[in-house]
């Protein structure tokens, strides 16, 4: 028995190095530190350098033994590697930092004390848009006139939950854009068992997907009907923008009895009879995915006949083919045709090298018609991994980045993102993308002054370029634009597409300069390509629009 229990407490402390391991060795860090000066990273590099002096004074002291207190010295050279490590980490001064909070750590929430603690602490993280569920499984969290409210909140909760949510979040500053999860059921499936015919079916006839959710069919009138009432309804508030969830059939499903009815009526076969050769699974898939499409289409034209200023985004699928595919959910043909303002990417990936490979590839499909963030899964993580993903949407033409959800903000998350890439405060780019971009060319210019005795550009060539990123930058401040997002996503305007395409050009030519500037010119060459992108999304929504149908090869 004796030896069990001086096992206890050996176990406990292994364990406890194990968790306050630094997240890299000081060979690494200082790899690190060289590889972000090449990319004209704006950091504190006199202390950066100072720690690196002192850990290798520790690190010498700790392979010699010659500290009898070798534990404490061990807790101290992790503790100030990673302080260090996070220091490397750049936090940008304009970018989108959104953050979605679920209905689960909404549950927590049960007075107006617990929104203004909510809010301030998301604020103290840096975040500039919240995008808090608000209507899931049938119900509001708000006092709904349309859908019945969440029992916890109309029993419990003093006041209106949402309205008290945007206050907050106007107070300090921050932008929010309420969740509405459409045609997804977790639970409290009784609320629709009065008509079955609402609900979609796999082939089987089955109602529950393999991970226990029911789904609502895209094509029920009533349902249509009722969701946009609750999006037009939520418009009421003063909200900045509408975020549209679960807007897509579930993997496998779609043999509903009302899609079922329609199409059969339309080509005299139920869909599940369709033979897997037969030319008519290509039309099917087209056919279903109409009811998806055709909803964000409506969805944004009724929310913003509400209040046009209102950003309509959705979360969506990503890879974009898994959307496509599995799910009825096209949201390029939503691109394609003007449907919507903006994609927050579902691009959950358990490492960085794979999530930039998913989100450089859909970076690639989407060419900037819309304004589009990548979205990071919290849950696959700790915080080292947090900010690699973050650094990774950096290191692309993305003007900010999106994290799921709140819930899952904790741990050494909460500290590697305050202490890292969000420590401090950035400007949102998502309600004026062409103040965004100009300044962006300014921040750029800016850089490269103060970046010069690390980039290998002589004062010459910074004065020089300096001169040229602030000339164009002022040509974007001068572009008569109408107004983002009020402006009529279908309607062109010849003279504003000329005047944009003007300027990109302009900043293509600069892109083609880049190439002589050494280790300077990648960093360069991405942050012109940052502000492009916002203006290619104007030139998109400035073009001749002509309908795009949907298509499956």
């Amino acid at each position: 028995m004796s030896k069990v229990k001086l096992l206890i407490p050996l176990v406990i402390l292994v364990l406890s190095l194990i968790v306050q391991a630094a997240p890299l060795s000081l060979n690494q860090l200082k790899t690190r530190v060289n590889k972000r000066q090449n990319n004209l990273d704006l950091l504190d590099y006199p202390s950066i350098f100072q720690n690196i002096d002192e850990l290798s004074m520790l690190e010498k002291d700790l392979s010699n033994n010659l500290d009898i207190d070798a534990a404490k010295k061990q807790q101290e050279f992790d503790e100030k590697l990673t302080a260090t490590y996070l220091m490397t980490f750049e936090s940008l001064k304009i970018e989108t930092r959104a953050i979605w909070i679920d209905n689960i750590y909404l549950a927590n929430i049960n007075s107006k004390n617990d929104v203004t603690k909510m809010m301030e602490w998301l604020s103290s993280l840096n975040f500039n848009l919240i995008l808090p569920d608000v209507y899931n499984q049938g119900q509001s969290i708000y006092p709904s006139k349309i859908v019945p409210q969440h029992y916890k909140y109309k029993s419990l909760y003093k006041g209106d939950l949402l309205a008290d949510m945007v206050e907050e979040a106007h107070r300090l500053g921050m932008e929010i854009h309420p969740l509405v999860v459409l045609f997804g059921l977790d639970s409290e499936m009784e609320l629709f068992f009065d008509d079955l015919t609402v609900f979609d079916r796999d082939i089987d006839g089955n109602y529950l997907n393999i991970y226990g959710q029911a789904f609502l069919s895209p094509a029920s009138p009533v349902i249509r009907e009722r969701l946009i009432s609750v999006l037009k309804e939520i418009a009421t508030y003063d909200v900045d923008g509408i975020h549209l969830d679960y807007v897509r059939f579930s993997t496998g499903f779609g043999y509903g009895e009302i899609i079922s009815n329609i199409f059969e009526n339309f080509y005299g076969v139920r869909p599940k009879d369709i033979s897997p050769t037969s030319s008519l699974n290509k039309c099917y898939q087209e056919f279903k995915t109409q009811f998806v499409s055709s909803f964000v289409d409506r969805a944004t034209r009724e929310i913003r006949s509400i209040n046009p200023r209102l950003i309509v985004s959705a979360a969506v699928a990503s890879p974009y083919d898994w959307g496509k595919y599995d799910l009825a959910q096209d949201h390029k043909h939503w691109l394609n045709n003007r449907f919507i303002h903006s994609l927050i990417l579902m691009s959950y990936s358990l490492y960085a090298e794979l999530f930039t490979e998913v989100i450089s590839k859909d970076y690639n499909y989407i060419q900037n018609k819309a304004f589009t963030l990548p979205g990071m899964g919290l849950y696959n993580w700790d915080g080292k991994e947090y900010v690699r993903q973050i650094e990774a949407s950096h290191d692309l033409p993305f003007t900010g980045q999106a994290s799921f959800s709140a819930v899952h903000l904790k741990g050494n998350k909460e500290t590697f993102l305050k202490e890292g890439p969000y420590r401090e405060q950035a400007t949102l780019t998502i309600r004026y993308p062409q103040k965004a971009a100009t300044l962006i060319l300014q921040d750029l210019a800016l850089r490269l002054k103060l970046t010069a005795a690390i980039s290998g550009l002589n004062q010459e060539t910074i004065s020089n370029w300096e001169t040229k990123l602030n000339q164009a930058a002022l040509g974007i401040t001068h572009l008569s634009l109408r107004p983002w997002p009020e402006r009529d996503l279908k309607e062109g305007n010849a003279a504003e597409k000329t005047a944009v395409l003007t300027v990109i050009k302009n900043l293509d030519n600069l892109i083609e300069e880049a190439c002589t500037l050494g280790r300077a010119s990648q960093r360069v060459t991405l942050e012109i390509n940052r502000a492009r992108s916002l203006l290619e999304m104007y030139k998109h929504f400035s073009s001749s629009y002509s309908y795009t149908p949907i298509s499956y090869n």
